[in-house]
């Protein structure tokens, strides 16, 4: 849509800027479904900056039309008397702007210079109609980014999990299951079929259980079914779902920390974490356990507690099962309990174990994130030295 701004009663650039706030409005026109008009400040609105002309686009929901059902992008475009572009400025209007069903004014307080305007060289004013400025506004749907479906690769792994016409290896797994006075039943033997190349990728230690040659069948008696269903799948390149993750939470530890896959391990330790409460009475063998399965997130949990509740722990925690080697971390969760993290990016000492992980982490490849926190400041000292 073009409109022609007449502008003979102004006969320079002194007269037009004079008009600092006063506008000018197009009449309504209609475009996708709604009525719109331009507001104009030939001397600029009152926050503009001295010397240019604002144009702002008006929405008006009170012509009860439809209304938008999506984004919407706008151009403005002063053109010369020969119809060529001198200046084009646009902005697209999100959806939710409509949603209120109120007026949008929206546009530039900065759209074009006047001393530009005025400037004859630049052919904009055309004195055949009294001295006219055309402006153009065009109004359309942003246009939608392609679609581009993502990798297929890590589909096409999990199409073959568990695969039977493409194994190569199997693993079976027992299970006990009970009579209904509680006796054992006979042991029996679910299969996992799997591939030999993907486990030595991605579960080295797996692979290894099948050696070099022949039978292509292993037993597995020290993982339950469903735990081993579930590692499997990771290993994979599936997701654990967050129910059995939380519940099998304990047993996928043991079984990622036994062959290797670590950041399975990672997350059933973070999901142990997040739905276990620490207190006195378990706060021991949380400790323990983590210290065995070198469980940081859960360590630090532990030693968060012991540093918090040191009245409650005095009283009803034995203590003469804690590992010497670990006063260390008591140390320092004290420490950051009453003086907190010191805030320096390159000061280990206090620093959470995510955010030692995470350092780890983005150092690429060989930095071992399911380290001790000692291992891990170490590593990130070293490596800070080395470059």
């Amino acid at each position: 849509k073009s409109f022609q701004l007449k502008l003979k009663e102004f006969e320079n650039y002194a007269d037009i800027s004079s008009m600092s706030n006063d506008w000018l409005v197009s009449p309504r026109f209609c475009c996708r479904g709604d009525e719109w008009s331009l507001k104009i400040y030939p001397g600029g609105s009152y926050d503009a900056p001295e010397g240019y002309l604002s144009i702002f686009l008006q929405h008006h929901p009170d012509a009860g039309h439809a209304g938008q059902k999506s984004a919407v992008k706008f151009e403005i475009k002063i053109l010369d008397k020969f119809g060529a572009t001198k200046k084009v400025m646009g902005l697209t209007i999100p959806k939710k702007r409509f949603d209120s069903q109120r007026s949008i004014v929206i546009g530039f307080k900065d759209f074009m210079s006047i001393s530009d305007i005025f400037d004859t060289s630049q052919n904009i004013l055309d004195g055949r109609w009294g001295t006219s400025l055309i402006i153009a506004v065009s109004i359309k749907e942003p246009p939608t980014a392609a679609f581009v479906p993502k990798n297929p690769f890590q589909d096409m792994m999990q199409n073959k999990f568990l695969d039977e016409e493409s194994s190569d290896v199997c693993f079976e797994v027992s299970t006990v299951e009970a009579n209904e006075d509680n006796t054992s039943r006979a042991r029996t033997l679910i299969p996992f079929r799997a591939h030999r190349f993907i486990l030595e990728i991605c579960a080295p230690m797996l692979a290894e259980l099948f050696g070099d040659g022949e039978p292509p069948v292993v037993n597995v008696n020290d993982i339950k079914p469903d735990v081993f269903h579930q590692l499997l799948w990771y290993v994979y390149g599936g997701t654990v779902p967050e129910t059995p993750l939380k519940e099998y939470a304990k047993d996928i530890i043991d079984a990622a920390d036994k062959y290797s896959i670590v950041n399975l391990k990672l997350e059933a330790e973070a999901a142990y974490v997040k739905s276990t409460t620490i207190t006195a009475d378990n706060a021991m063998d949380n400790l323990l356990y983590a210290d065995a399965k070198n469980l940081a997130v859960l360590k630090e949990a532990v030693m968060d507690f012991l540093a918090d509740n040191g009245g409650e722990v005095i009283g009803n925690v034995s203590l003469d099962q804690f590992p010497g080697h670990l006063v260390r971390d008591l140390l320092v969760a004290t420490t950051r309990r009453n003086e907190g993290d010191s805030g320096r990016d390159d000061d280990f000492t206090t620093m959470r174990v995510s955010e030692l992980r995470r350092k780890l982490h983005e150092k690429g490849v060989g930095m071992n994130v399911d380290g001790s926190r000692e291992a891990m400041i170490e590593a990130l000292r070293s490596g800070a030295a080395a470059s």
